[in-house]
């Protein structure tokens, strides 16, 4: 805890930091895990406080007439040896090298016939889109090199921006320099904008849908390299394998998870974190506090007396930095008959248009978990359909959860239209897919108080600026946000980072060693 002059006037320099003891963690998701991990393993006491009766936060699973839902992971950041956010996953034992399943697609598109499907070998994806469009070969040469580009763009994963030394920020800007060409083309292009480019109708189309969402042409390359450079596999076991994982590396370190105790509020004294109280009126006291949670549920539980002024400024600007959420649609099918369609795990097919939220679709995008036994239950296989909504997608799906009737009637609407597009398309399938949830931007904040039933924050767009956030709020101590919030557009690996990062400042603060992984720099070269 920190330690004033008799003045005790806030802000004047310490005379004395005495180094903290044990540390509160609010929320049992990627980053509170991560936080927890990291802390008990520099030797401090830490706790943590779930909500919910199970870990995890937004990376859920869930089951439903006895099959496994998962509701996050479909590719994960990560995942190749000697990358820099793979050294990170190691030091936390979230998995093993023989648990990740690399697919050899990123997905298909159909668009009147013409199936276009993003191969991970680069080389194959070219000369296949080539051949579909011939007459786009130096834009397809294009966008192959700027995978490459976009990927062996340097990030800072060892230690936190904000904590770096001037010399050091100096060193990565010059790192960075020989690919900000590539990155300022990218990010100033949606994902529209340059599909447009292309004279193949089907393509124009499969690169406007691949990846869904509101985020630019760099957010879409950068997800496809990742998986295409084999560094966005997929845990075996999902989202459920990967939190048990966290878990069971937290309690070895000796760390302590208090489920279904909500926390209703931070606690300030003098502007310095000093605790919290849990809703059933407890109070529980600490050295240091992390909110390893959404980061306006965290304001709310400062009262509303404290935020960090550039997230205001974010989400006063929609447009330019809007809130990606969706409907999930989880369906079981029989798995024998699904394959007989040979297609890809990930396929989108063109469709009639329908309504979702605010938003009118001409698409079905199917993902089948078919690579994964986990998701196969007595001969059925789990497949989902992924529908984007945005900010005023939630407002929609909030007014009709005031009234359940007709919000379960709508999400049974929705189902059915997807349904019925699907067996459409597939005769073979008429009737055998069975609905089994259906998930709206509510369902995500009623379940983890996400603003706006966010799955990740601020889509990284062609109008708004990427943001790396210390995770301090003006005028409180002892208090760190740490959330997949902190670096837009967030993700597994930002939340993970986000929690070692709250360890390495409280390191700082006590004057220790706060390099905990060592730096690693992989490059991705055309072979």
């Amino acid at each position: 805890m920190l330690v004033y002059g008799t003045l005790n006037l806030y802000n004047l320099i310490p005379m004395k930091k005495v180094e903290p003891k044990k540390i509160i963690i609010v929320g049992a998701g990627i980053a509170g895990l991560t936080a927890g991990i990291y802390g008990q393993k520099q030797g401090y006491i830490t706790e943590i406080y779930e909500k919910n009766p199970v870990a995890g936060g937004l990376c859920a699973t869930w089951k439903r007439d006895n099959l496994l839902i998962d509701g996050c992971i479909h590719w994960m950041t990560g995942t190749k040896e000697g990358t820099e956010i793979r050294s990170m996953w190691d030091d936390l034992e979230a998995f093993k090298t023989e648990d990740i399943i690399h697919p050899d697609n990123f997905g298909s598109v159909e668009y009147k016939g013409t199936v276009v499907t993003f191969w991970c070998d680069l080389k194959k994806l070219e000369k296949e889109l080539i051949k579909i469009s011939p007459e786009d070969k130096k834009l397809i040469k294009k966008i192959i090199y700027m995978v490459y580009k976009i990927q062996n763009m340097p990030l800072p994963t060892d230690i936190p921006l904000s904590e770096m030394s001037l010399w050091r920020k100096i060193k990565f800007g010059l790192s960075v320099f020989p690919y900000l060409k590539n990155y300022i083309y990218t990010r100033n292009y949606t994902k529209e904008e340059f599909a447009n480019k292309f004279k193949s109708p089907a393509l124009r189309y499969a690169f406007a849908n691949i990846v869904p969402g509101d985020g630019n042409l760099y957010s879409s390359l950068y997800a496809f390299g990742t998986v295409a450079m084999g560094n966005g596999g997929v845990i075996r076991g999902g989202s459920y394998s990967l939190i048990k994982n966290l878990v069971e590396s937290y309690k070895r370190a000796g760390g302590i998870i208090h489920y279904n105790s909500p926390v209703e509020k931070i606690i300030i004294d003098n502007h310095v974190a000093t605790g919290i109280l849990l809703k059933n009126g407890e109070i529980k006291t600490a050295d240091r506090i992390i909110a390893a949670c959404d980061v306006v549920q965290t304001y709310h539980m400062l009262d509303k007396k404290y935020s960090i002024k550039a997230y205001k400024k974010r989400f006063l600007n929609p447009e330019a930095y809007p809130i990606p959420s969706c409907v999930y649609i989880s369906m079981k099918v029989n798995k024998e008959k699904y394959e007989k369609l040979g297609n890809t795990p990930v396929f989108m097919f063109e469709t009639s248009s329908y309504m979702v939220g605010k938003r009118q679709f001409d698409y079905v995008p199917i993902r089948c978990y078919s690579y994964d036994d986990i998701f196969v239950e007595n001969g059925n296989v789990l497949i989902t359909t992924l529908l984007h909504q945005s900010n005023d997608d939630y407002a929609y799906w909030k007014n009709l959860y005031n009234d359940r009737k007709r919000y379960l009637e709508e999400k049974q609407r929705v189902a059915e239209a997807v349904v019925a597009r699907i067996e459409q398309k597939y005769p073979s399938l008429k009737g055998e897919i069975k609905v089994i949830d259906v998930c709206t931007p509510k369902t995500y904040n009623r379940y983890v108080n996400s603003y706006k039933g966010a799955y990740m924050p601020f889509a990284y767009t062609s109008k708004g600026s990427i943001y790396y956030s210390n995770g301090l709020f003006k005028n409180v101590r002892n208090l760190q946000l740490a959330t997949q919030w902190c670096v837009l557009p967030g993700g597994i690996p930002i939340a993970m980072m986000s929690g070692k990062f709250a360890i390495q400042r409280i390191l700082k603060e006590s004057h220790r060693w706060y390099k905990i992984s060592k730096p690693i720099r992989y490059i991705y070269r055309k072979s």
